[in-house]
Formats: structure tokens, C-alpha cells, sequence
């Protein structure tokens, strides 16, 4: 049997409106603090502190935004974002600038290369945004309190309380809750993206649990189109040298979640780096579709047939058409 606690968490993450992803990154950021012990005990009590929900947060949407590209509202006149997203973007730029890159990478690796004071300024402006409509407002539906802690609007506490008991609890049922969160979450932003598997990389935004796997493969295939062996840039059309080679996934891998041979090129290795998650031109699409055609009869028996299924069924010009939206 489920206890009351837990059906009260239930309860309200079931309920809600589902109108924005704050309450969900709340939700998801003090469960992922009290299961990874980020709290303080003192007088029986459990002190989970803003600043550390709020670099979960900011964790969460770094992932989201940057590695995956999903929105996380709908789009306004104005082009205002919600504040947090617009601070964690503030980050990401300064990542790229600093790193002189605009590849993709999770936060956990880049909060190796930024700087402890951007960081902590970020997550601070995070923290400082959270008692205006989060902290208090998660617990509440309607004139309904649901007791999950205790936080003291009135004085824009710093700090959300627990009891020890509770603690234990969300630490036993933390995977059904987070799940659910999840769940949530990827509904929301259904709502607003067009990219597949969105459920799945909702799943992956707390830790950096994806691995890609090696392309070694897909250039070995991609090369046998080269009667002479010398790869052909697919988008300068020039001779690549063999130390400068790589594979590149057309329409980006952050939309695609996924390996494709029909999405793959060869082109050089600075390309591919400062590509990013640009959406490429119906040219190069034109293009991809009638690189395909001629190499799919080229291809291994497995490649082979993922190609003549792509052609097929036209997935070209059906994710590109997605991607776009």
C-alpha cells in the first residue's frame, strides 16, 4: 500500500495544469536532492537549500535547450522566454564563446569548463526567480495545500523543509515520482516540438546517462560510394585528407536522437564542429536524398535495407519537414 505521503505527491503532480515546465523541474530537482543526499539535517529536520534545487534546475533545462534543442513554451510575439530559460541560455553562450565551440555537450561536462563564478551566478538568479511562483505554488491546487514541506513564502524563505520520515519515503518512491515528472513533462512538450523520442530524452535530462555510439561503422559504409577511396566533402564537394575526416549527421542529432545511415555524411572535422544543431537548407536536404538513391545498392545487407526503407518511406523530407516546424 502506497503511503499517504506519497499518494499526496502523486496527487499533485497529477493534477496540474500542465501549463509550464517549472513546477515539473521543481518537482524532478528536490527529488533528485533528496536521493542524492544534497540536504542538511538539523533538529530532525531535512533542509534542502534553493540554490541546490536551483543548479538542478538549471541542469535539467542546460540539457534540454542545448543537447536535445527542445522549446519549453510555446512561441510568443514578443519572443520573451520564461526567466529561467533565458538564463540558462545566458550560460550556454558564454560556454560557446569560451570554448570556442557551439558542439553540444551535457552539462555535467561543461560545468567543468565554466567558471565557478558564471555558474554560481547563474544559479543564483535561478534560485532568486524560484519564490516568486514555484516554491510556494507546486503544493497548491486551487485553495488546497497538499502538506508535502514546509516554505515560508511570506518571508521568500531560502530553504524548504522536510521531515525525516518524509525524506525516507521519497527516497524509496523517488523513481515513481520521477518517472511520473517525466511523464508530465515530455506530454508538455509535445505540445510544442516536433522532434521524436521526446519521452526519452526528458528521461535522460538529470544525468548524462546517453552514450553515442562510435561512427566508425557508418564511415566505413559511407566510403564505399569512393570508386578511388578518397572521400568527397558532402558539402564542399573537395577532397578530404584521411586525418580529416568525419561523420556528420545531416539533420542534427539532438532532433534525431539517433544513428541513421541515411542522415550520415562525410565532411571535414571543422565543419562538423561549428555545424551545431543548425537546421540544414532544402538544398542540402535535395541534395542527402540524392546522395541516398545512389548509394543505398553501395551498402552492406543491414545498411542496405535501413536505406531502402528510408527511401521508401520518404524519412528524409518527413524529419526535415519536423525539424523545421
Amino acid at each position: 500500500m502506497i503511503p499517504n505521503y506519497i499518494n499526496n505527491w502523486l496527487y499533485v503532480i497529477e493534477s496540474m495544469k500542465n501549463e509550464n515546465t517549472y513546477k515539473l523541474a521543481w518537482g524532478r530537482a528536490i527529488i533528485e536532492c533528496i536521493y542524492s543526499d544534497s540536504f542538511t539535517y538539523k533538529n530532525n529536520e531535512a533542509i534542502v537549500f534553493l540554490e541546490d534545487i536551483a543548479k538542478c534546475m538549471l541542469k535539467y533545462y542546460w540539457n534540454q535547450l542545448f543537447f536535445f534543442n527542445l522549446k519549453q513554451s510555446p512561441s510568443r510575439i514578443d519572443n520573451r522566454q520564461p526567466y529561467i530559460v533565458q538564463y540558462t541560455n545566458e550560460l550556454i553562450e558564454k560556454y560557446k564563446k569560451k570554448t570556442n565551440s557551439a558542439i553540444p555537450v551535457w552539462f555535467d561536462k561543461a560545468e567543468t569548463e565554466l567558471s565557478a563564478k558564471e555558474l554560481a551566478n547563474s544559479i543564483k538568479k535561478i534560485a532568486n526567480i524560484l519564490p516568486n511562483d514555484v516554491s510556494w505554488r507546486f503544493k497548491r491546487l486551487g485553495d488546497e495545500v497538499v502538506p508535502l514541506y514546509e516554505y515560508d513564502e511570506k518571508k521568500r524563505s531560502h530553504k524548504v523543509v522536510f521531515n525525516k520520515d518524509d525524506v525516507d519515503l521519497i527516497k524509496e518512491y523517488a523513481l515513481i515520482i520521477s518517472k511520473l515528472l517525466n511523464y508530465k513533462w515530455a506530454q508538455l512538450l509535445e505540445k510544442f516540438n516536433y522532434a521524436p523520442k521526446i519521452a526519452s530524452k526528458v528521461n535522460n535530462i538529470s544525468e548524462a546517462k546517453l552514450k553515442r555510439e562510435s561512427l566508425l561503422k557508418y564511415k566505413k559504409e559511407l566510403m564505399k560510394q569512393f570508386e578511388d577511396g578518397v572521400a568527397i566533402d558532402f558539402y564542399s564537394g573537395k577532397p578530404l585528407p584521411d586525418n580529416d575526416i568525419s561523420v556528420d549527421h545531416v539533420i542534427p542529432w539532438s532532433f534525431m536522437y539517433s544513428d541513421d545511415i541515411w542522415n550520415l555524411v562525410l565532411t571535414s572535422k571543422s565543419h562538423n564542429s561549428s555545424k551545431s544543431n543548425s537546421i540544414p537548407s532544402e538544398n542540402i536536404i535535395k541534395k542527402l536524398k540524392e546522395r541516398n538513391e545512389k548509394i543505398v545498392d553501395l551498402l552492406g545487407p543491414s545498411f542496405s535495407s535501413e536505406m531502402k526503407e528510408a527511401i521508401t518511406n520518404n524519412y528524409v523530407d518527413k524529419y526535415y519537414f519536423e525539424c523545421r516546424v
